[in-house]
């Protein structure tokens, strides 16, 4: 875990009806956070994955930044729905994605990947074709039947509700 501890006074505070300065440190944490981890991704010559939070939604100024400068790529770009936790990776070919998260709450959820590391980390192709239906990958690479088959929305039960919209198979 990393944790950065910066001064007060050398922030500029702003905002009105929140704590002085809560706006800005939030946004200085948000870019100071996704540019330490970008570095970290860069700078390493063997494959990365990193599931974690960062505070920012997807299309984001520091979800680019690890994209874009970390050389990362989004396990699922197209899933819109998550908010602060993703799985991302770099030198490595996926396989399968899979997340479940209860109802409106974003950052309570279950996030699961499957990976292959690659012969050759320098000259390989990342599996693009993507399918929802298990029978077409290997029975290793399936989710478990108790994460369920491929669902798109929102489930409401008795006693519970969640959201998704997996699990999601990558082929070549």
């Amino acid at each position: 875990m990393l944790c950065l501890s910066l001064k007060r006074e050398n922030l500029t505070t702003i905002g009105r009806g929140r704590s002085p300065g809560l706006p800005l440190r939030d946004n200085l944490d948000r870019k100071l956070q996704a540019e330490f981890l970008s570095e970290i991704a860069k700078n390493s010559a063997h494959p990365v994955v990193f599931l974690g939070y960062v505070t920012s939604s997807p299309g984001s100024r520091d979800y680019k930044k690890l994209i874009n400068n970390g050389g990362m790529k989004d396990i699922d770009s197209t899933d819109r729905e998550r908010w602060c936790e993703y799985i991302m990776y770099k030198k490595l070919v996926r396989l399968g994605y899979a997340r479940i998260s209860h109802g409106g709450l974003s950052d309570t959820e279950v996030q699961m990947a499957k990976f292959r590391i690659p012969a050759d980390p320098r000259n390989y192709q990342d599996n693009s074709k993507l399918t929802t239906n298990s029978a077409e990958v290997e029975p290793q690479t399936r989710f478990t039947d108790r994460f369920g088959s491929f669902f798109r929305g929102h489930s409401y039960s008795k006693d519970h509700h969640y959201h998704m919209d997996t699990p999601k198979y990558f082929l070549p």
